[in-house]
């Protein structure tokens, strides 16, 4: 019985493991159900950083609307995504530390944050 059970346990992690390097290695192809989690996990990320970080730096006698921190923070995490999605997972955050890309983050946030409407 327990070598039946340790023979289970071995093909679901072995499973388990095969479904996650199939994620990854598929995750930047079009149209593919790794690419849609890719997107989701990474616009989930994005939009959860970029409300905190809007908490966190917003003045108390501050003008802006909650609606338009909103708004800002989805175009952050829309416009983030698309330019990552050809990005492999694993080298994703090395391709974050580049100064390009710190750079066209800012232009991001700044285009985002006009388009919404923030002073």
């Amino acid at each position: 019985m327990r070598k039946w059970l340790v023979l289970a346990i071995v093909i679901v992690v072995a499973g388990l493991g095969g479904l996650y390097k199939y994620a990854r290695d598929h995750a930047t192809e079009e149209g593919s159900f790794s690419a849609k989690m890719y997107e989701r996990r990474i616009e989930r990320d994005v939009l959860s950083a970029c409300n905190a970080l809007a908490k966190q730096v917003r003045p108390p006698d501050d003008e802006n609307t909650p609606a338009q921190y909103e708004a800002t923070c989805k175009c952050v995490a829309n416009d983030m995504f698309e330019m990552v999605r050809t990005i492999p997972p694993d080298e994703l955050e090395n391709h974050l530390q580049k100064d390009a890309t710190r750079s066209s983050m800012q232009n991001i946030i700044k285009k985002c944050g006009y388009a919404a409407g923030l002073n």
